[in-house]
């Protein structure tokens, strides 16, 4: 079986923009990052850091924390980008969207000195896609207050392509499977020359863990997630629930029954185990 670990690196603009997270403290992410770096590293784990752009510019912390995550890419973890401004994107323009993506890809990237190629959309939307049977009605409505949808899942991730954009992390249900009683969880595949990259559960809780013992010698690939701002809270994100959960995949790994990866070598393996087409590199510019 093969496991992607990911975490959304919100900084203060996404608490911002957040539906529940006004208030938090602003510094929760740079030390929730430091915490799960450590944990990481105990266990010889890379995992994908899916990083607000905003937080790469040069300035003071916690606003900007280029310093940080560079470190995190200097560990051997993959940075990705979670947008520039962690903005709400199913009402986004195309031209907004794309112009997003890009501006959040040139800031990271000159921020690591190297490619990013994922993308993971705050929120975990748009969830609307219908080629996969996923209907969204308050995103394509725009029941959530926050505008009527003009991005779906697709549409999404054909911007992103255009983006450069290699991988994307995406979030969505098969009503159809969900009403005759649910299917085995739904794997990488491409899309718009983008391979998208289906997320499974969130947090490193009992849910996680059966998921790995369901599926543990099935060679499908599991996506789990947390957020470095809950890493030190009571909950099934913490930095001690993500300790508890490496160490009891340990003896798996050990065994070869089990590979963590990260969304990045998913995305190859999506494409067949060759290497994706070049990508035009900001940082070349």
């Amino acid at each position: 079986m093969k496991l992607t670990i990911s975490f959304d690196y919100d900084s203060p603009e996404g608490y911002r923009r957040s539906f529940g997270m006004r208030g938090w403290p602003a510094d929760a992410d740079q030390r929730g990052t430091d915490v799960l770096l450590r944990v990481l590293g105990e266990h010889g784990v890379r995992a994908t850091f899916g990083v607000v752009g905003r937080a790469a510019l040069e300035g003071a912390p916690p606003e900007h924390c280029p310093e940080q995550i560079r470190a995190i890419h200097a560990a051997g973890h993959e940075v990705a980008s979670h947008s520039m401004l962690h903005r709400f994107i199913p009402p986004m323009r195309r031209g907004e969207l794309l112009e997003d993506a890009r501006e959040s890809r040139r800031a990271l990237e000159e921020c690591i000195g190297a490619p990013v190629r994922g993308f993971i959309p705050p929120f975990n939307r748009p969830m609307h896609f219908p080629r996969r049977r996923a209907i969204s009605v308050s995103e394509v409505l725009g029941l959530h207050g926050r505008g009527r949808g003009r991005q779906s899942l697709g549409s999404m991730l054909h911007v992103l392509g255009e983006a450069g954009f290699g991988w994307s992390r995406v979030s969505f249900e098969d009503k159809l499977a969900r009403f005759f009683g649910g299917t085995a969880p739904a794997q990488p595949f491409l899309y718009g020359g983008v391979a998208a990259i289906p997320l499974h559960a969130t947090g490193f809780g009992e849910s996680a863990a059966a998921l790995v013992r369901r599926y543990l010698d099935s060679g499908r690939t599991i996506a789990i997630y947390g957020h470095p701002n809950q890493a030190l809270e009571r909950n099934n994100q913490s930095a001690a629930h993500l300790d508890a959960f490496l160490t009891a995949v340990a003896r798996a790994r050990r065994e070869g029954r089990l590979q963590i990866h990260t969304m990045a070598e998913i995305e190859a393996q999506a494409r067949g185990g060759k290497p994706a087409q070049a990508m035009e590199s900001c940082v070349a510019r």
